[in-house]
């Protein structure tokens, strides 16, 4: 068996959090669910932290949770972000390495973007000295 991955899961609507923390716990995903942002961008720039990826849920028009995902977004992080906007009111962001955007987005929809966020980085490998 596999060891799961470790995400992190931000959203300010409560409801929304723990239906989509509850659905990624079924997949190969260890998620830390939070619907603080200073709790989120503390754990996501602690140093401690394996973290794999981080998904930015943005659920209602107008809250405050828009400012601090930017926020969060334009801090020094290096951990793979996907940014969920369900809202439709944020503005294209170029610090997210994925985004998906709208009302119908689908829990279905985040496991493809995480399955491509978390799968390791294929490049040239480096030539052994013979």
């Amino acid at each position: 068996m596999r060891p799961k991955k470790p995400i992190l899961l931000y959203c300010a609507d409560q409801e929304l959090l723990s239906a989509t923390a509850f659905a990624l716990r079924l997949h190969p995903y260890e998620v830390t669910a939070v619907n603080d942002g200073r709790n989120a961008a503390a754990l996501m720039m602690a140093g401690c932290t394996e973290l794999v990826c981080g998904i930015l849920i943005h659920a209602q028009q107008g809250d405050s949770a828009g400012r601090i995902i930017h926020r969060l977004l334009e801090s020094d992080i290096h951990v793979p972000l996907l940014l969920v906007d369900c809202a439709g009111d944020l503005a294209p962001v170029r610090y997210a390495d994925m985004m998906l955007y709208g009302r119908n987005t689908t829990t279905a929809h985040i496991l493809a973007s995480l399955r491509v966020l978390c799968e390791p980085k294929r490049g040239p490998r480096p030539r052994s000295a013979a």
